[in-house]
């Protein structure tokens, strides 16, 4: 009785939001967020304007979802959570099978936000650095997302954040990228086919939770000079592999529950 003295409504109602959202894959509408709050209309649009302006909310047409102020702040979680702790020892051999520098990615506001990196042994650099954000029409992990978490949402994404050009090679139409997304969904694995950078070619797979959901994407980046294309079967096994591992190493316990 004591506490509730000190607490304060309105950030009551907004943790209640937050916790909503974060249960919420396919996003929340106000009216669905109404009943499910039991709060007048006005109060629950004041309190959605002012996690969209604090970037923790973000509305993708009547939906809301998680914004990137919040999955930013995750990323501290991240660090200490699980996937990634079992998933280092995984992206550090792949990187030594590959050659090739190996990645795990995550889905962020409309982006694919890097938050480990092992570079391959040789010295050229060619992957973004923890913290890092690629676009997800011209990336390999920001494609898995596009393939299998952002499926239904693709013209709205692309509308939000325009498909820009990087190289000849990058796709710019709408439908030129769902035909290379169901490529993906078929294969299992995406390619950056030098869309990003000109020299650079880049492979990831999807990375699942104990429910099948897409909750990371784990790839590697290399030079197109040493990375022919005649590879990309053979690499996308390995990657795929290492996927295996990861998802075995972290959710096999809640499969075994």
């Amino acid at each position: 009785m004591a506490t509730e003295r000190y607490t304060i409504p309105s950030v009551v109602h907004a943790c209640e939001i937050l916790r909503l959202m974060a249960n919420s894959e396919q996003g929340l509408s106000m009216q669905a967020l109404e009943e499910a709050l039991s709060l007048p209309r006005t109060t629950v649009f004041r309190l959605l304007k002012t996690l969209l302006a604090e970037n923790l909310l973000e509305k993708r047409g009547k939906l809301y979802f998680s914004g990137a102020s919040l999955l930013q702040l995750g990323l501290q979680v991240i660090h200490s959570d699980r996937l990634q702790h079992f998933a280092i020892p995984h992206i550090q051999r792949l990187a030594l099978q590959t050659g090739y520098t190996a990645h795990l990615a995550v889905p962020n506001h409309g982006k694919a936000l890097i938050v480990e990196v092992f570079d391959s042994p040789s010295p050229l650099m060619v992957s973004k650095r923890p913290g890092g954000e690629a676009q997800l029409h011209c990336s390999a992990t920001g494609k898995v997302f596009l393939a299998f978490l952002y499926a239904d949402n693709i013209e709205l994404l692309m509308e939000e954040h325009p498909m820009e050009k990087h190289t000849d090679l990058t796709i710019t139409e709408i439908d030129v990228l769902e035909k290379e997304l169901s490529r993906v969904r078929a294969m299992g694995y995406a390619v950056d086919e030098r869309e990003y950078n000109k020299d650079i070619r880049c492979v990831a797979v999807p990375v699942r939770d104990s429910m099948g959901t897409v909750v990371a994407a784990l790839g590697i980046t290399a030079p197109a000079a040493v990375f022919p294309k005649g590879n990309i079967q053979q690499v996308s096994d390995l990657v795929k592999e290492a996927a295996r591992g990861i998802y075995k190493d972290t959710y096999q316990l809640d499969r075994a529950k």
